[in-house]
């Protein structure tokens, strides 16, 4: 069943086409199916490899899954082949997904389902809504997917124009500053990302004889060597990090290239702030993770610290800034910002010194990528619940709400639940990713792990402030005649809540899941290590 990553790629786009010749009254029921069962079909992944363990399940047999190396599900063919003189150009239709992709597979076909069913109120234009939601599925599919460089940096490219359509028509009122703003920051760190693309492709080509952009064979050749920039040598494999990191960096985002996700946030459809913090940021965390540290790991090496320190300043700057904002949407946004530093933390450890720190550094990454699956459905409850209430009273301010509870009572205990959730309350997920790499990035870097550890008491204070003021206390008498959420309001908030406590009380799944391909990646990162302290 090698087909099932091509369909589950492709089959949000056969939906488009669907949507954009469906009578009008079925556009909305149309994206619904198509992305149902994309979801539906995403659950195979995870389930096929136990079914072909006879269901002895991964406790017993973690290869099922696979690593980058031997994935679980594969499916190649020749592509793009061609040689000019000494360049050769070797480009293969490669799409894997190992225990790392999957779940990002699985938390992507959620999220999309759920976009479409949070957007069922849409008006304008709904037929062209549904037909980018689904593109913009099918390039994030493909960028999970794919298991050639080349074809992940094109997937990467195809996100860029459903996005930006989405946020440029059915935005707020500086919807065109915040899609052109996202546009030009993600071009402007893509165009590093090809550099570092072509620098690792060709060098290594060159020392090896082979010209393959394959995630099997990148992973398992490494380049040596030294370039010179501007008269100094600089290790090539930092060059190589350095490159693919800043296009990686700038979709996390990472500080100081964040400033675009704020407006970005602010400006989108509740549904494509959902996708867009769910499921896009992830994308820049998957890139760190699958790309430069697998591929590039003696550079990762060498940039550890100040990765470890830019984690533990993201952390803290976006907890700040989330305590100041007025729109609840910024304030998610900026939230945003200071959680994903800490999957830029645990990979920080996870690459850092000490060879005798292995099982930490597995556990760092290990939280890291579980931080990357947990936010996605965490943030993703926050901004729905900041969807209905901006449906209802049409502002999002803070300070213009009270008492919201009395009128409200079932937004209210959700909205509730996924604060506690954010802000890592025990028995929820956040929880989970937050422990595991908070206590194994302290063996490795225990000042960074001290300074965004105080960011817990921010996190704490801008959450529960905000649900304080808006839902607790005397009842503004402006808002006495409000309604609750719906039941189809609630959907997306119940389903994406379940997940959350799932995960919280038995992450076993989550991390067996992870455990191969993270084992793998930790591995080659200490075999590299160890060659270049030789």
């Amino acid at each position: 069943m090698s087909w099932l990553l091509t369909i589950l790629v492709f089959l949000p786009t056969v939906g488009a086409l669907a949507v954009m010749v469906a009578p009008q009254g079925v556009v909305k029921w149309v994206a619904a199916v198509f992305t149902g069962v994309t979801f539906l079909l995403s659950f195979w992944l995870y389930i096929g490899p136990l079914v072909h363990m006879g269901f002895l399940g991964p406790l017993n047999n973690t290869g099922g899954f696979g690593t980058v190396m031997s994935p679980a599900w594969m499916d190649a063919s020749p592509w793009i082949h061609f040689t000019v003189g000494s360049l050769q150009l070797n480009i293969d239709y490669r799409l894997g997904a190992d225990g790392l992709s999957i779940f990002m597979l699985i938390l992507n076909a959620m999220l999309s389902f759920l976009a479409v069913i949070g957007s069922w109120h849409i008006d304008k234009r709904p037929r062209e809504y549904m037909a980018l939601l689904l593109i913009l599925e099918t390039g994030v599919m493909g960028v999970f997917c794919a298991f050639d460089l080349y074809l992940f940096w094109l997937f990467w490219e195809v996100e860029l124009i459903p996005m930006f359509l989405l946020i440029a028509i059915w935005g707020g009122r500086r919807r065109e500053y915040a899609a052109w703003k996202f546009v030009l920051y993600t071009i402007f760190g893509s165009a590093f990302m090809l550099g570092g693309i072509f620098l690792i492709y060709f060098m290594l080509g060159g020392q090896t004889g082979i010209y393959s952009a394959s995630f099997a064979f990148l992973a398992s050749h490494q380049v040596a060597g030294n370039l010179l920039v501007g008269g100094a040598a600089i290790s090539a494999q930092l060059a190589i990090f350095l490159l693919l990191y800043l296009g990686f960096a700038i979709k996390i985002p990472m500080v100081p290239f964040h400033t675009w996700l704020p407006d970005a946030h602010t400006e989108a459809p509740t549904a494509v702030s959902v996708l867009l913090a769910g499921i896009l940021l992830k994308m820049g965390a998957y890139g760190l993770i699958r790309i430069c540290i697998d591929f590039a790991p003696a550079g990762a090496h060498l940039f550890a610290l100040p990765l470890a320190i830019l984690g533990a300043v993201n952390i803290l700057y976006g907890a700040g800034c989330s305590l100041v904002q007025q729109d609840m949407k910024r304030l998610i946004a900026y939230s945003s910002v200071s959680h994903m530093g800490f999957v830029i933390l645990g990979v920080a450890a996870a690459v850092g010194p000490g060879a005798t720190n292995a099982a930490f550094k597995e556990a760092a990454l290990t939280g890291a990528a579980i931080q990357m699956f947990s936010h996605g459905a965490i943030t993703g409850m926050l901004f729905f619940c900041v969807g209905v209430l901006y449906e209802k009273a049409h502002i999002r301010d803070i300070d213009v709400f009270g008492g919201l509870q009395a009128r409200m009572p079932r937004l209210t205990w959700i909205y509730t639940f996924a604060a506690m959730a954010s802000l890592g309350l025990p028995g929820l997920s956040g929880f989970v990713a937050e422990y595991l790499i908070y206590t194994s990035v302290y063996a490795i870097y225990p000042a960074q792990t001290i300074v965004a550890a105080s960011a817990m008491i921010i996190t704490a204070g801008y959450l529960l402030w905000m649900i304080k003021r808006s839902f607790y206390g005397p009842l503004n008498p402006h808002w006495s005649g409000i309604a609750d959420a719906s039941i189809l309001e609630m959907a997306p908030l119940v389903m994406l809540g379940v997940v959350v406590l799932i995960v919280g009380i038995y992450p076993g799944w989550l991390v067996d899941l992870l455990r191969p391909s993270l084992h793998q990646i930790i591995q080659n990162v200490n075999g590299s290590v160890a060659g270049l302290h030789r």
